[in-house]
């Protein structure tokens, strides 16, 4: 992760990218970008990453995002060549970084890991709503130990950062998120990028005289905030989090860039727009949800408003929205892996499970699903806390042969 390492190079409308792409070294690919079409014109532009050995959300999202903006502005089409080393080039694939970069080549990613989202673009609040609940259910679904707090507080970290984009950045193509989970280390990490008019500009439309480093460091004080709508809490309350344990954060906007120290850096070469980059330390429970320090946090409680029941004290855990696919053992999973986080949540509630519209469910899915949930938590809490609702007779039947079969196994094997 050397910038030492990077090297750009561009001849005409063919940008070469080689060695290591990181937060150091990203703005001069945006530098080679804006030579080859803003100031020599080139309208067809080769993206070349034969030789690039790694490559992070962050910096990706930022060259994506710049792509994007060239695009609808002078309409350049972009060539993507992926890297030839085998792992990173099937990672620009499954993190949607080629369809981004080259959509007519290369189709949208079907990766579907239950635990991280790939780069998705978003250009209203009902995207922007969509992806922060996928993001929020993939942390539910995966080993992420977070309390309930925690998560409200993570959910609220990622949707004041993208609202950031739609009401302040003035991009017509909106912005680009990604999420990245650090499971050995107890982080998240996800990424926000766009091609709009930047922290900096926006700031100037109240405080004309600021400069860019000026720009950033006022954009993550409590209240500061570039229009008279709203209280400027977002950034400021993700600031707190991330200075949380060994977080991490990051704005790259205009000539500047700030971290988490709060001290704002010159920067020689622009990024137009605004790059986000914010990893959460989950480690210390319920000091994530401390730090932010905003009531707003609780009111967007993702799991609260999605499970709990609006009359009775239980939670309502429907499996066909919540499972995706009930034929894979990978998928039942990441289904019990969100019902024992459930009951962790809430000792005292119980779980409607509802089958409702489901007719066939794998053995696989049933045993890896209820099966094991079934010896571990115990058959005593099981009957007190699990509620199987709308179950056809086919379905009842794989569920009760799972939870035998499973039973016996653990008998047999001690």
């Amino acid at each position: 992760m050397n910038p030492g390492s990077f090297h750009v190079e561009r001849e005409g409308g063919h940008i070469r990218i080689a060695g290591d792409l990181v937060l150091g070294s990203f703005r001069v690919v945006l530098a080679a970008l804006h030579q080859a079409a803003q100031v020599k014109g080139f309208t067809d532009v080769k993206l070349d990453f034969s030789d690039a050995k790694l490559a992070f959300p962050g910096p990706m999202l930022a060259v994506l995002a710049t792509c994007a903006r060239l695009r609808d502005e002078l309409d350049v089409d972009f060539t993507l060549i992926r890297p030839a080393e085998g792992k990173l080039r099937r990672l620009f694939s499954n993190a949607n970084w080629a369809h981004l970069a080259t959509p007519a080549k290369f189709e949208r990613s079907t990766w579907q890991p239950t635990d991280v989202l790939p780069a998705r673009r978003f250009a209203s609040p009902d995207e922007e709503e969509e992806i922060v609940s996928q993001i929020n259910d993939a942390v539910l679904s995966s080993s992420a130990e977070l309390t309930k707090r925690d998560l409200a507080a993570f959910g609220w970290t990622v949707f004041e950062v993208m609202d950031n984009v739609l009401r302040h950045a003035d991009c017509s193509q909106g912005g680009l998120v990604q999420l990245s989970q650090y499971p050995a280390r107890q982080q998240l990490e996800f990424v926000v990028a766009d091609g709009g008019r930047g922290i900096p500009r926006a700031m100037r439309t109240t405080m004309p005289k600021i400069s860019d480093a000026e720009a950033l460091e006022l954009s993550i004080e409590r209240g500061v905030t570039s229009t008279a709508e709203g209280m400027g809490h977002g950034l400021f309350g993700t600031h707190q989090a991330s200075n949380v344990g060994a977080g991490h954060f990051e704005i790259h906007s205009g000539y500047a860039s700030i971290g988490s120290d709060a001290g704002a850096r010159d920067e020689s070469i622009p990024v137009t727009g605004t790059l986000v980059v914010v990893r959460l330390d989950y480690s210390e429970p319920e000091a994530l949800w401390r730090a932010i320090e905003d009531p707003r946090v609780d009111s967007a409680d993702y799991v609260e408003l999605r499970y709990e029941d609006a009359v009775d004290d239980v939670l309502n855990f429907v499996v066909r929205k919540e499972a995706g696919s009930v034929g894979s053992r990978f998928s039942g999973r990441s289904t019990r892996t969100k019902i024992e986080k459930l009951m962790a949540m809430y000792p005292n509630y119980p779980i409607n499970v509802d089958f409702d519209g489901i007719s066939i469910v794998s053995s696989s899915f049933a045993d890896e699903f209820l099966g094991k949930l079934f010896v571990r938590i115990g058959a005593l809490r099981f009957m007190n806390a699990i509620r199987l609702k709308g179950v056809c007779p086919t379905v009842r039947s794989v569920v009760d042969q799972a939870i035998l079969q499973r039973v016996n196994h653990e008998a047999e094997n001690g």
